[in-house]
């Protein structure tokens, strides 16, 4: 779109046309000699004046009913809209141009296949943001040209897109692609492709953006490849987005976009192992986000890999400058860190990752890590009374009640364990446990 406002702007340019001295009256004639040698003296405003004089002497000739003078001459009126922009060009004045525009409307309005005067009808309408009807006197200056300009219909279908009129837009351009198929340059395509991305036609788009990729080069190749990607990927062409990251990943190794592309295509296709491996050396080339580290951690422990993934999630919670404004955060970190060393066999570190969680908050999971493994370790004491903290939360109310009768039991602190196993009983799920250990436990009381 950018390229194509800067073109526009060269249109002023255009050299004024000359006529032969046979093809205008006398009169005409020498009206605009006189306007060609001060526009040549750069007395722009003295050339305005003697052609608006000439056209005024017009209701002279309605009145004698003749026109042989060449007042209402269809080139006096190019002329002074060609004069109206030059002065436009050195005092940007949006009242010349629209002053411009009315004298090449007349202008072609008296001859409809003069070519310049709808190129500079166009372009005074862009300044004057008239989309629409510029769209309209590109698409004429093209039909009335000999040569057929490709530019013409390119800038035709760039004004309907700021209008948003792109179905209009992309008939235009299709018209183009037909007329002049080897006239279209790079950047034409690439308003292409957002013209059809504005009608959601991305299956359509996709021919002309491999062209795109395949032909431009440095940072628009990879604008293009990186957009391409993208398509595959939106239209569920799972094999070829796989195949294309692939290939990006060997072409430029050492851009880090195409690796997490890659880890996005094969975790995606649940391959977690795969999508493991290319994250870990998009990280290699690209510091992790919070956001990034924590999913590198949560793809170790999906993978297997308890201890990395435990590391990994000690180096999120460092990250953290003001971790009690996002406690919940914190705390699910701190709960796969410590069931990370459970499962990596490391204890001892479990336990002091409970036990720092449990220093910002009372977690019911991290309890429940706790209280288990105390009473792994045979540490029954310390379980029973972990499981009775547990058990004021409802969620885990009957489980911990159970668990503190076991413990308490384990202790050797019968008593406890009767008031525990005995509130365990009234929850349907540790009911049938309760109501044994009960039971066991009365047969033991009695034996005693």
């Amino acid at each position: 779109m950018k390229q194509a406002l800067i073109i526009i702007g060269i249109l002023i340019l255009l050299p004024f046309q000359t006529l032969a001295a046979n093809e205008l009256p006398l009169a005409a004639g020498l009206c605009v000699n006189k306007a060609n040698r001060l526009i040549q003296q750069e007395k722009i405003d003295q050339a305005v004046s003697v052609l608006e004089a000439f056209r005024a002497r017009q209701h002279e000739v309605d009145k004698k009913k003749t026109n042989q003078k060449g007042y209402n001459h269809y080139y006096i009126d190019f002329l002074l809209g060609n004069c109206f922009l030059m002065l436009d060009q050195q005092s940007k004045n949006s009242a010349h141009v629209k002053k411009a525009a009315i004298s090449f409307n007349r202008a072609v309005e008296k001859k409809p296949d003069l070519t310049p005067a709808w190129v500079n009808l166009a372009r005074c309408l862009y300044e004057l943001e008239e989309m629409e009807k510029a769209a309209m006197a590109f698409v004429k200056a093209y039909e009335s040209s000999k040569d057929k300009k490709a530019e013409h219909l390119y800038y035709a279908s760039v004004c309907h897109t700021f209008t948003k009129n792109y179905t209009q837009a992309l008939l235009v351009f299709n018209r183009l692609v037909l007329a002049h198929p080897e006239d279209i340059k790079l950047e034409w395509k690439e308003t292409l492709v957002n013209i059809l991305f504005s009608l959601e036609k991305y299956r359509q788009a996709l021919f002309w953006i491999e062209e795109l990729v395949q032909k431009f080069t440095d940072k628009k190749k990879k604008k293009w490849q990186e957009i391409l990607l993208y398509q595959y990927l939106t239209l569920k062409m799972e094999k070829k987005a796989l195949n294309y990251a692939f290939f990006l990943t060997k072409a430029d190794p050492l851009e880090p976009k195409w690796w997490k592309a890659l880890t996005h295509i094969y975790l995606g296709k649940n391959q977690l192992e795969e999508g493991l491996a290319s994250f870990i050396i998009y990280s290699f080339i690209s510091p992790l986000s919070q956001q990034e580290t924590a999913l590198m951690a949560d793809l170790y422990l999906a993978c297997d890999i308890p201890l990395k993934a435990a590391q990994t999630y000690e180096i999120w919670l460092t990250k953290q400058t003001n971790p009690g404004e996002i406690q919940d955060q914190v705390m699910d970190k701190v709960n796969k860190i410590s069931r990370a060393y459970l499962d990596g066999f490391q204890n001892e570190a479990a336990l002091e990752w409970i036990e720092k969680g449990l220093t910002i908050k009372k977690d019911p999971g991290l309890l429940q890590i706790k209280a288990n493994l105390l009473f792994g370790q045979k540490k029954y004491s310390s379980a029973c009374d972990t499981y009775e903290q547990l058990s004021k939360f409802n969620s885990h109310k009957g489980r911990a009640l159970l668990m503190m009768g076991y413990a308490a039991w384990n202790d050797g602190r019968i008593q406890k364990a009767l008031i525990a196993f005995t509130a365990a009983s009234g929850f349907a799920g540790q009911r049938k446990a309760a109501q044994k250990a009960l039971s066991q436990l009365k047969q033991i009381s009695k034996i005693k």
